[in-house]
């Protein structure tokens, strides 16, 4: 049985609270993930968040899946893991980490529903996947601690958890994800600086028009590895 998928705008609390509700139960069994389409909750929160402290999307963060070759855990096959697994409950808040530009939203293939920001610095692009919900839309410059959506289980996953994923701009590789938390601080005390704050200024300038609406695709849009593993790849630990 296919259910359509569908989008709804929510500007009442009352509203958002009801479709949250919802949204708990589509999202609550891996096959109703797959074609629940989230929503879009039009608030602006803001975290506080110290400079010097790694984070990750959902906070401090557990990993339950690396990135790299693994096991998938609906296919049963070896693929190619484009970022890692952090481990939330549903509707936990997403926060970003690093000032940007929001370049897409909406649903991305197995990722399900995603945000996708474009850092002028360091030059990277940063993907917020499987989520329940998104509260930013393309265009918008977001700062280091809004919640740019809320966690779910939407696209092809087991269980409600963030996957996020790290590419370089000018090269379109993958960046461990990982070990980009981890130098995030660094990135943030050199945004303070006013060399860096003209490079992103000049940069901003230079972006084309972005379409300030969500865009779904059947695919993920991500950039192809194929180098197979060394080594049998390990299981995923994803959240049952």
């Amino acid at each position: 049985m296919r259910i359509d998928r569908q989008r709804t705008i929510v500007a009442h609390p009352a509203g958002r609270l009801l479709i949250s509700l919802v949204a708990g139960f589509a999202t609550s069994s891996p096959a109703f993930a797959y074609y629940f389409q989230g929503y879009y909750a039009p608030q602006v929160l803001i975290s506080p968040m110290r400079d010097d402290m790694m984070y990750t999307p959902v906070g401090m963060g557990v990993v339950t899946s690396k990135a790299g070759f693994r096991i998938h855990p609906v296919t049963g096959k070896g693929d190619f893991h484009s970022g890692v697994d952090l481990g939330a409950h549903l509707n936990d808040r997403v926060y970003e980490l690093l000032d940007g530009v929001v370049t897409r939203v909406g649903w991305r293939g197995a990722l399900g529903v995603a945000v996708e920001v474009y850092h002028p610095y360091p030059n990277v692009r940063s993907i917020c996947g499987h989520l329940n919900a998104y509260s930013v839309l393309p265009g918008q410059w977001v700062t280091r601690g809004r919640v740019i959506g809320y966690a779910g289980s939407t696209g092809r996953s087991t269980g409600v958890h963030v996957h996020y994923t790290v590419i370089k701009e000018d090269t379109n590789e993958y960046i461990e994800p990982m070990k980009y938390l981890s130098t995030v601080p660094k990135y943030v005390q050199a945004l303070k600086t006013a060399r860096v704050r003209a490079a992103i200024s000049a940069k901003r300038q230079q972006m084309e028009h972005i379409d300030a609406k969500a865009t779904d695709s059947e695919k993920e849009d991500l950039p192809e590895v194929k180098k197979p593993p060394k080594s049998p790849p390990p299981p995923s630990v994803e959240p049952e």
